[in-house]
């Protein structure tokens, strides 16, 4: 106990915060966090809501792994956290988790991070004008992104004007896409979880499926055959054009750089003569072919991922959406309506099973069969009732 109060007069003394480790890696283990808490958590770009969620639970300071504004943009979790008073040490590197444990009393003195009077961590002291500078740099790079993704898409609208608004050189494809949903599936981020979820979509609704590149084998992995595949000669695997029954090559030229990789598997090939990113080129497809919806799987979850493409492909992507218009749909919002619609079906088909099972078990005891014996002799009262109110 002397040992202990001693310790705790210490660090009165001593500078900066002191307060229990709290590991959250993550934003859904912030439920364990409690008042006083210095978290250590690993979150690059820390978002204004999940630093209110901090400053809720009254946490006296955070140390991240990552940095919490990477710049790429005006990201206001730091600020939230320096405006509440809330010490923030960024970027101390991934290893500070296997130093520490939860409980163990930290003290955080500007950039440093002690355990008594170890030293375990350091990194980057996130005071108010470095906070405020970071988030004037990155509103600065954003605006000049923004600024050439805009004059990018209004270059592409004029090369492309008879393609996107008379459908010049967009091909008519074999499959038919009429009154039909089209899923572009495209090899990018978290695709496998968008095909999962729309696996039930897919077999209910016989979509057509355009799988653009390796999102072909994507598609093969999940047990489906690509109605349609799309992509740069580079893009296309040979697995997925084997399998696909009707292949689309995106070629500025006009020409097929390797007609026989389709010729020895039979897989027709027409041409796309258009530039700009097969994905966005996919959606002009299957709005040309008279989609009745588009559901993009593997698409930027947010505008911030988007952005971070080749600025002329941002460009493609905004004139390609912009094209389709309220067609395009992602793959989380079906699948999240879809689990919406089967919400209500599947508690009452498990309401009565139970009751069935009850009344079942019910019967076949001694109480059970008296019960039945008198409601049959009610039933059998109640239609004796009825037929003398008719004869």
């Amino acid at each position: 106990m002397a040992l202990l109060k001693r310790k705790r007069a210490d660090e009165v003394d001593a500078p900066g915060v002191t307060g229990p480790a709290r590991l959250a890696r993550e934003t859904s283990e912030f439920a364990g966090v409690r008042p006083g808490d210095v978290v250590v958590i690993d979150i690059a770009d820390l978002e204004a809501q999940d630093a209110e969620t901090l400053v809720a639970r009254e946490v006296v300071a955070v140390v991240n792994a990552s940095p919490s504004s990477t710049g790429r943009y005006p990201n206001l979790g730091p600020q939230v956290l320096a405006s509440a008073g809330i010490a923030l040490v960024d970027d101390v590197g991934d290893g500070v988790f296997a130093r520490l444990r939860s409980g163990e009393r930290l003290r955080i003195d500007g950039a440093a991070v002690y355990r008594g009077e170890e030293l375990v961590a350091t990194g980057v002291e996130m005071t108010g004008e470095r906070i405020s500078a970071g988030l004037t740099q990155a509103s600065t790079e954003l605006s000049n992104r923004l600024d050439s993704v805009t004059a990018n898409a209004s270059d592409q609208l004029r090369r492309e004007r008879a393609m996107l608004f008379e459908g010049a050189r967009i091909p008519r494809l074999t499959q038919p896409g009429r009154d039909r949903a089209a899923i572009v599936v495209a090899d990018a981020f978290d695709v496998e979880a968008d095909l999962k979820g729309l696996r039930r979509f897919i077999r209910d609704n016989d979509p057509l499926l355009i799988a653009v590149g390796k999102g072909g084998d994507k598609l093969i992995d999940m047990g489906f055959v690509p109605h349609v595949l799309i992509g740069t000669d580079e893009e296309l695997p040979t697995s997925a054009i084997a399998k696909a029954r009707e292949v689309v090559v995106v070629s500025p030229s006009g020409r097929i750089a390797r007609p026989e990789r389709f010729e020895q598997h039979g897989t027709p090939a027409t041409v796309f003569a258009a530039s700009g990113a097969s994905q966005d080129l996919a959606i002009l497809l299957a709005d040309h072919n008279d989609a009745s919806v588009i559901v993009l799987a593997g698409a930027p979850p947010t505008l911030v991922a988007l952005l971070e493409r080749d600025t002329a492909d941002v460009g493609s992507a905004f004139v390609a959406r912009l094209k389709a218009g309220t067609k395009v749909v992602d793959a989380k919002a079906v699948r999240f309506f879809a689990v919406q619609r089967l919400s209500w079906l599947v508690p009452v088909l498990l309401l009565l099973a139970g009751v069935v099972a009850v009344v079942a078990a019910i019967a076949t005891t001694p109480a059970g069969m008296s019960w039945w014996d008198d409601l049959r002799g009610l039933v059998g009262d109640g239609v004796s009732w009825i037929e003398g109110l008719f004869s």
